[in-house]
């Protein structure tokens, strides 16, 4: 019996290509491996993790090795998934094996290392070794000659480690010389036959969790043995785990009845318990409490949707549908009625959020839909407990999952719907190899299971936007802010004591159903806030609205997406600008704001450099060192000094970096324990916050001339995503847009939140100048620290490109570069690029063959 395996390292063919090799099953593996097992090779002359790709009659060699071992019992890998690592590897031209690790949790794969030991004739060596290096009398060195080639300090202190410990691995002397190149050393001591070097591979890391459990023995007499027992713990422990009647964690009996294990061991002497081990699961919402919902009447809007979206569900039809409704028009609730329709089916969903920051709270609306059903997966659990959601995954035990792109991946079968919401943002594409976007590959996912797709958005991406316009997707739209229930409104009227009302009823529909409109956007023009001597980052007109909301006690956003206190430090002496040593970018000024007083530093958005600010000039020696622009920090100072009164908080990646933060940032604003929530694009995306009346936009201008032919797209979504804030209560709300820019086509349609209008403007240019989503686009991006060897090797690979198009008649100005990034060194690396215009780049680019080095993003959502 043979396998076909892709081992889980790079291995490459001299054409580039990733190879696939062929094994016999051994005896005591027949039967037991099947297509997606993860085994363990010999591969030249080391072990090496594999995955199963095929099960072939005959090998494509006349001689096969053995497959070394099973490591999990049941397939890692479903048909489904090893399909859509097929089509990833083809469309994003990364290696297959790097697309399956994408499938699998961290840590299930052991590493690749070796394990070091001295020779067993070393030591006279090493004794030669070391009196050369001391000084003693010189000897003429022999090449090769290891009883006369001096050693260097490092060498020998890797010697006596290996002396006094024994043979050790990679990783463990990893952690003796940290920040050491340990390796060339060992490279030269292996050659030199001081050292042994074994290849070998480190088991996972990935283990179910085991917890000792105390049972009270049946029919155990419990007089007779506590007989003797002076203290009180251990009749209470009796009675607690006769209580309990089942085995209980050991933590557990401590911390209810004050025991130890001493006192454990002794009951288990006499008789009384049995301690034994049990497999514990370890769940990332163990702890957390929803409360329980029902479904809500819907909306004749709603029930449009719903007719279409319904019957492609019950018929099995891989229909996929764009859900384009205005924020707060109730697609939550179509997407919780449709995963409804699929568990009655006996079929699992999978639901996915562009950042962590939306899944608390989307967590809770599904888990309160379907209690006991639904978990969570994202790259800030711990490693453990991504390893047992995957397992309850891959066992059936779990139905639901929601969490960011790397949810997608989840062993989930049989799998009925997938819903991307909030489809245009940025976040749902990976930026590192393999560059896939998670709405092409769940489309593909869905294809090969039969499953439904819904891509939800207040602002659908262009792509998605055409691909309806053109039939590929079902349009389906929410053209109406949906605000609730008479009943239910009317109580939230009672608990925040609000006298007046925003809403109105619904013509048709539900008769206990209310809206509201959007909020209406005004656009202020900072310029001619300068012509009036306002000086100040806030419009007159914005303050004022602010003065207002906050003597009212009403809640407020303002949105920047800049971090930092200030985004330029320059001395107006010389014109000195302070910028990283190892990125072509300005240094951003944090702290030294706020009630913490952090102290200030120069902090790298990119490599993570910091350093202090100067005082003085370093190029000139003056003191005219001042600060410019203005980040989320300087916002909150400059808001604390202009309203005192007011409780703020700040919401960037500064100040919430795990989800627990993100979740306890949401539950404060919506607590009403802030006045003003000051944040980046993080408040832009899906919260329901019903308490906020303002958002006020700093300013809009901050990506809307950069040199990317998205600028536009991405600035008209930011802005009208966190327009989307305001006036989702009772009291309705308003929207100040601050701009230098205001006749911008994109600004326009944010005033009348006409998204119809800006997709007839943004596809009108793109057309125009044969951009996406009119034409497939590719970027090829290189790394170099030699500036010289960068260009070069991006010349050398425009040629070859330029000859590809030549050869199938297309125009030499399908190949836009090379040049440098626009952020041309990032950690000390120089970066140029090439972007390619063509019908199909992954198949145009595997013709012609990139070179190792290059980074290649096919469709990309950033060109910067």
């Amino acid at each position: 019996m043979f396998v076909r395996v892709v081992v889980l390292s790079p291995v490459y063919r001299r054409d580039g290509e990733e190879p696939l090799f062929d094994y016999h099953l051994p005896e005591e593996l027949a039967g037991r491996v099947q297509v997606g097992s993860l085994v363990t090779v010999p591969f030249r002359t080391r072990p090496l993790y594999a995955v199963v790709v095929e099960r072939p009659e005959q090998p494509a060699v006349a001689e096969t090795r053995p497959v070394a071992s099973l490591v999990d019992p049941e397939p890692v890998v479903t048909p489904a998934q090893l399909e859509l690592a097929r089509w990833m590897s083809r469309e994003t031209l990364a290696p297959l094996h790097e697309c399956l690790l994408l499938m699998l949790p961290p840590g299930i794969v052991g590493q690749a290392d070796m394990r070091l030991a001295l020779a067993p004739d070393a030591a006279g060596r090493g004794d030669v070794h070391i009196a050369r290096t001391r000084g003693d009398a010189p000897v003429a060195p022999t090449r090769g000659d290891a009883r006369v080639a001096p050693i260097s300090p490092l060498e020998r202190h890797l010697m006596d480690l290996l002396r006094r410990r024994g043979p050790l691995t990679g990783a463990q002397i990893d952690r003796a010389f940290p920040r050491t190149d340990w390796r060339s050393a060992v490279e030269r001591l292996v050659r030199l036959g001081v050292l042994t070097r074994t290849p070998i591979l480190t088991p996972p890391r990935a283990h179910p969790r085991q917890v000792i459990t105390a049972l009270l023995l049946p029919g155990a007499d419990v007089e007779a043995g506590l007989r003797g027992l002076r203290s009180p713990l251990y009749r209470a422990v009796v009675e607690f785990l006769r209580a309990e009647g089942k085995p209980v964690d050991v933590s557990w009996v401590y911390a209810r009845t004050g025991c130890n294990r001493s006192h454990l061991n002794r009951l288990e002497e006499r008789g009384l318990i049995a301690l034994g081990m049990e497999e514990r699961w370890r769940d990332p919402l163990e702890g957390k409490v929803f409360l329980p919902t029902g479904p809500l009447p819907l909306t004749p809007d709603q029930e449009a949707a719903w007719a279409e979206i319904r019957p492609a569900i019950c018929n099995l039809q891989s229909a996929i549908f764009l859900l384009h409704g205005v924020t707060c028009s109730g697609k939550t609730e179509l997407y919780l009625r449709a995963v409804a329709e699929v568990l009655a089916q006996g079929r699992k969903a999978i639901v996915l959020v562009p950042e962590i920051s939306l899944t608390p709270q989307t967590v809770a609306r599904f888990a309160g839909r379907f209690p006991g059903r639904v978990t969570v997966i994202h790259s800030q659990l711990t490693e453990g407990q991504r390893y047992d959601v995957w397992r309850q995954a891959r066992a059936g035990r779990v139905d639901v999952v929601i969490g960011p792109r790397s949810a997608l991946f989840t062993p989930l079968s049989p799998l009925g719907l997938i819903v991307l919401d909030e489809e245009h943002d940025a976040s749902y594409k990976q930026q590192l190899r393999p560059a896939y976007h998670a709405r092409e590959a769940a489309l593909e996912l869905a294809r090969q299971t039969g499953a439904t797709v819904i891509l939800g958005s207040a602002t659908p991406s262009l792509e998605s936007y055409l691909r309806a316009q053109r039939g590929e997707f079902h349009l389906l739209t929410l053209g109406r802010r949906i605000l609730g229930h008479a009943r239910r409104l009317a109580d939230l009227q009672t608990v925040y004591h609000i006298p007046q009302l925003s809403y109105r009823p619904l013509r048709e529909g539900p008769p206990q159903a209310r809206y509201l409109p959007l909020p209406p956007v005004t656009v202020v023009d900072m310029r001619a806030e300068l012509r009036a001597g306002n000086r100040s980052i806030f419009s007159r007109l914005l303050q004022g609205v602010l003065d207002e909301a906050l003597e009212r006690g009403e809640q407020a956003i303002l949105f920047l997406n800049r971090r930092g206190r200030a985004t330029c430090v320059l001395c107006r002496g010389c014109g000195y600008v302070a910028r990283c040593p190892h990125c072509d970018t300005p240094l951003t000024l944090h702290g030294d704001a706020g009630a913490r007083r952090a102290p200030p530093l120069l902090i790298c958005h990119y490599c993570g450099h910091r350093e202090p600010p100067p005082s003085d000039c370093p190029h000139c020696g003056g003191r005219r060192i001042r600060h410019f622009g203005l980040g989320t920090e300087g916002l909150e100072a400059a808001v604390r000094e202009r309203w005192p009164q007011a409780r703020t908080l700040r919401w960037d990646r500064d100040t919430a970096r795990t989800a627990d933060v993100h979740w306890s940032i949401l539950q404060q604003f919506s607590d009403g324990r802030a006045d003003v929530l000051i944040g980046t694009q993080m408040i832009a995306k899906g919260l329901d916050l019903p308490l906020v009346t303002v958002v006020g936009v700093i300013s809009a201008d901050t990506a809307l001339n950069l040199p990317d032919f998205r600028a536009a797209e991405r600035t008209f979504q930011l802005l009208e995503q966190v327009a989307g804030r305001a006036g989702r209560g009772l009291q309705g709300g308003r929207v100040v847009v601050q701009t230098y820019h205001p006749d911008h086509y994109a600004i326009r349609a944010v005033e009348h939140h006409n998204y119809e209008e800006f997709a007839r403007e943004e596809l009108g240019f793109r057309r125009r100048v044969d951009y996406p989503p009119y034409v497939r686009m590719a970027r090829l991006l290189y790394f170099n620290r030699d500036p010289r060897r960068a260009e070069v090797a991006a010349h050398n690979l425009a040629e070859r490109l330029r000859a590809g198009l030549a050869r199938e008649g297309l125009p030499p100005t399908d190949l836009i570069g090379p040049a440098p990034a626009f952020f041309a060194r990032i950690r000390g690396r120089y970066r140029w690029q090439l972007i390619l215009r063509h019908a199909d780049p992954p198949a145009f680019l595997r013709a012609v063959g990139v070179p190792m080095g290059w980074h290649v993003d096919v469709d990309p959502v950033s060109v910067l």
